[in-house]
């Protein structure tokens, strides 16, 4: 089995179960070694004061101070043996042995021994005048003894009082105790497994249910991912310190002139302008504002981080604007391509079933004067529509424009006052083709239902400026719109309409040009355009 394979869950169960049976394993024998060696001292503080208390009895001293039994003459049923073989059984110990100076036993739990010399080696302190407790081998074996000498009314030892216990007899006490360990311990590790398993659970739940090994692939596609978008993303914790800066940002950042952003650092002291704070404090999105990195324009996105409904962080997403612009402007000169392309078809295909239908008839010569009017009336003053215009995409625009004008029933004038060089750079085109656009269909608009429906265009170029002019014969433009007319969304043709103009003003303020208008009531409106022009080298 592969163990970078093994289940989150029953991985940190292992872990957490083995950990806790290993560290109570350990303590058990810890513990078990202390409650011997405790068990152990509290046998000898007892059986020393036994000793002590024995050695001081009346009739222990009276026994010692008279006639001393010998091995071939026991004296089995002495007064002191009985009353000493009592006390023994009445306190549970195994053995209390009264003897003389030269260490004979005067009493003993078995009567055989009485007369004997004490076995053990550790009797001499007591008949020198000391207290203590001992631990050595004697007849009933390894035992924990304690000592005390027995003094007469002069203070003089004349023996001494051994009591002790086997350390077989301790057994069955540290069995009783070492039970109740147990099972603490078995008990303890039951609520250890629980809790393992509580745990693993848990942090399962907080990684969202994913594997240690499905967690590394997707920050490996985190961070191709952050590596491949274009757009900067920089992010922030609940604390506004920053947490993310993918390479685009990086970049972006360091191309405005600011050092590179540090992990950790406060956004507000890196980017004072970056509106995360805010965002964090408000818990709302804002979407497509402009921000300012060190005088650098990008367009940004900054959102809320949420985690169960609570603010963690809040992220930002920005791109260059004039990469923003450049596809604006793009998009717009498509579709004003596109629009301009559907007249000139739609035109071109009216005047396609009109000569189908004359050849049908057979009538060459009808078929032949309207192919001669085409070519006076369309295809010349077409051609002369864009004479002087040397871009094509500008001259294909305009050309394209004239059909829709006549599919609307307008008159669209084109005046060329000076010819008008291919620019130095290609998308001053597709500015040119956007302001154009909004311009002409704007004229359009106000001409429609008039009487008279005409439009003027007029171009001119004169050291490296040019200049557009814009006329229509509309109803022109109140007083109170006039003043709001480059704002977005002011209109007069109902809702969703006012972005034209607007864009119009972005483009020109862009480029650094100037646009202004004039409009009469009654007498129709009059846009002047007027843009840097640099022509190719």
């Amino acid at each position: 089995m592969n163990f970078l394979r093994l289940r989150l869950s029953r991985l940190i169960f292992l872990l957490v179960a083995v950990m806790a049976i290993l560290s109570l394993g350990l303590a058990l024998w810890l513990f078990n070694a202390q409650l011997r060696d405790t068990l152990e001292q509290a046998q000898a503080s007892r059986v020393t004061d036994l000793a002590q208390t024995v050695a001081g009895k009346a009739s222990v001293r009276q026994a010692l101070s008279g006639t001393r039994p010998t091995a071939s003459a026991p004296r089995v049923a002495s007064p002191l043996q009985a009353e000493i073989d009592a006390l023994r059984k009445r306190l549970g110990i195994d053995f209390i042995v009264v003897m003389d100076r030269k260490a004979i036993r005067l009493t003993h739990p078995d009567p055989e021994r009485i007369g004997r010399h004490f076995r053990g080696e550790d009797e001499g302190a007591a008949l020198a005048g000391e207290s203590y407790a001992s631990r050595s081998v004697g007849t009933l074996g390894t035992s924990i003894r304690g000592f005390a000498p027995v003094r007469d009314a002069d203070g003089e030892v004349i023996g001494a009082v051994a009591v002790g216990v086997t350390l077989a007899s301790l057994g069955p006490l540290l069995a009783e105790n070492r039970r109740d360990v147990m099972l603490g311990v078995a008990l303890l590790m039951i609520v250890g497994a629980l809790g393992a398993s509580w745990l693993a659970r848990y942090i399962k739940r907080v990684l969202l249910g994913l594997e240690p090994y499905q967690i590394t692939r997707l920050v490996e596609e985190r961070q191709a991912m952050l590596a491949s978008i274009h757009e900067g993303i920089l992010a922030v914790d609940r604390e506004a310190r920053i947490t993310l800066v993918n390479p685009a940002a990086r970049q972006m950042l360091v191309d405005a002139g600011l050092k590179p952003p540090a992990i950790g650092m406060r956004v507000a002291d890196y980017l004072p302008g970056s509106g995360l704070p805010e965002v964090l404090a408000s818990g709302h999105e804002r979407l497509d504002h402009e921000l300012s990195l060190n005088g650098h324009s990008v367009l940004a996105n900054r959102l809320p981080i949420r985690h169960q409904d609570t603010v963690i962080g809040a992220i930002a997403t920005f791109r260059d604007k004039s990469e923003v612009n450049a596809l604006a402007e793009q998009l717009t000169g498509v579709s004003r391509y596109a629009e301009a392309l559907r007249a000139a078809t739609h035109e071109f295909k009216n005047k396609l079933h009109v000569m189908l239908g004359l050849a049908q008839m057979g009538d060459l010569n009808a078929l032949r004067s309207y192919l001669r009017d085409l070519a006076d009336h369309h295809v010349a003053p077409s051609t002369m529509l864009v004479q002087g215009i040397d871009d094509p995409v500008l001259a294909g625009f305009l050309l394209g424009k004239q059909s829709e004008a006549r599919e609307r029933d307008v008159s669209l004038q084109v005046e060329v006052e000076s010819p008008i060089p291919a620019p130095r750079e290609p998308a001053l085109v597709h500015t040119l083709v956007t302001v154009l656009g909004n311009l002409l269909e704007n004229a359009f608009d106000a001409v429609e239902n008039r009487h008279e429906c005409r439009v003027t265009l007029t171009l001119g170029y004169d050291e490296s400026l040019l200049s557009v002019h814009v006329q229509d014969t509309g109803p022109g433009i109140d007083d109170a719109v006039r003043g709001r007319l480059f704002e977005p969304g002011v209109s007069t043709k109902g809702k969703r309409r006012g972005l034209g103009l607007a864009a119009v003003r972005t483009q020109v303020d862009n480029l650094g040009g100037s646009l202004a208008v004039y409009s009469e009531a009654g007498r129709g409106t009059l846009f002047e355009v007027e843009l840097p022009y640099p022509l190719a080298e």
